[in-house]
């Protein structure tokens, strides 16, 4: 190796060709290089010489919104009305600690929202009582979630809506006590069925002589495709994606104004601009069309189809999308329905035939009110 190196110097031509490759080499691009400061994990902080203070100590009104025109400094407080004494926030507002790398403003508030005694505490647990009974029910304690002043509507069971405010503060604020109580309870496992002497007394059901029958909301209903189908991704945490065919629970969608999940906002999911206390329900025909003919959907039936395949499928697709047998009727007519799909397939020379008859009757499930509706 060393002679063959040694003889190429020797030897004009390839001296000529390494001179050119050279050149070619020297006129490549350079990647253009941008200084940045980057986070390390796994080695201690280094503060530079340079570097202020982790926060804003002072925190200023502007004029118009502009930072050139400070007029003030916007002290930290809290609403006087939901304390004791005027001077009662000095309980939670205190001086970070030396070296906090946080003003502790936040954890202050936070303070202040849960204290019972002398905070907000009592209103914020009414509040949130009674929009965890809104979402099951349709209609909160108070029909106004959002308004618990003079033109809010008043609670039509008073008593009810502090039992469960005091249930959550002794539950140490965790929601999911507050949920499993009300889901468990009589009031929420009745029927939506009517009769004539409730629709006469109570026509609106303000006292919940029967259940409100009422749609999931958008984030329900897609995550109920995905269970029965087997398809759901279960995995917690992470970060959300905008792609419509994840596996994950809707909550996962990422949240960008300008790019918003059609099928979410079809079924009426906002667009959040602004927060709303209750979603509007609306029932319009695109809504049955994106069942009928979205690719998404088709796919998930599909797994549906695979999951309850057998000699027994239509009694296990009824259990599995609303968690009882069908009836006579149904059984037959699901039992037509197959048939006829299974021909019309057989006839187009489909290897596939009962597979795809099998994906259309559970893409017709999809569509009926039941699965669609609590009840």
């Amino acid at each position: 190796a060393a002679i063959a190196a040694w003889f190429r110097t020797t030897d004009a031509g390839w001296r000529e060709r390494e001179e050119r490759a050279a050149s070619h080499r020297a006129r490549r691009p350079l990647p253009r290089t941008v200084k940045a400061m980057i986070v390390s994990e796994g080695v201690p902080a280094i503060r530079t010489h340079t570097q202020g203070g982790d926060y804003l100590e002072e925190t200023h009104y502007l004029r118009r919104g502009d930072p050139n025109l400070k007029e003030g400094v916007a002290e930290q407080g809290f609403l006087t009305v939901l304390m004791r004494t005027p001077e009662g926030e000095k309980r939670w507002i205190k001086p970070p600690p030396e070296a906090a790398r946080t003003p502790h403003r936040r954890s202050a508030l936070a303070a202040w929202l849960t204290d019972v005694e002398h905070g907000a505490g009592s209103l914020l647990a009414r509040v949130a009582a009674n929009r965890v009974w809104h979402y099951h029910f349709g209609r909160g304690i108070v029909a106004t979630p959002s308004d618990f002043g003079a033109q809010g509507e008043r609670p039509t069971h008073p008593e009810l809506l502090e039992w469960l405010a005091n249930r959550l503060v002794a539950d140490g604020w965790r929601l999911k006590s507050l949920h499993r109580l009300i889901m468990t309870s009589r009031t929420y496992m009745q029927s939506s069925r009517s009769n004539p002497m409730g629709e006469k007394l109570d026509p609106e059901n303000r006292l919940l002589w029967r259940y409100n029958r009422r749609r999931l909301e958008a984030e329900a209903l897609r995550d109920s495709l995905l269970a029965v189908s087997g398809e759901l991704d279960r995995t917690l945490y992470g970060p959300g994606s905008l792609d419509e065919e994840m596996k994950r629970r809707s909550i996962y969608f990422f949240v960008k104004r300008s790019r918003l999940v059609p099928a979410m906002v079809l079924f009426d999911a906002p667009n959040a601009l602004q927060p709303i206390a209750s979603r509007p329900t609306t029932t319009v025909s695109p809504q049955a069309l994106m069942l009928l003919n979205s690719p998404v959907v088709r796919k998930v039936a599909q797994a549906f189809a695979q999951r309850i395949a057998g000699p027994n499928a239509v009694a296990a697709a009824f259990q599995r999308a609303f968690g009882r047998d069908p009836s006579e009727q149904e059984r037959q007519a699901s039992e037509r329905f197959l048939a006829a799909q299974r021909a019309a397939y057989t006839a187009e020379g489909r290897r596939d035939a009962e597979a795809a008859a099998l994906a259309d009757f559970c893409q017709a499930l999809f569509g009926l009110n039941e699965f669609a509706y609590i009840e």
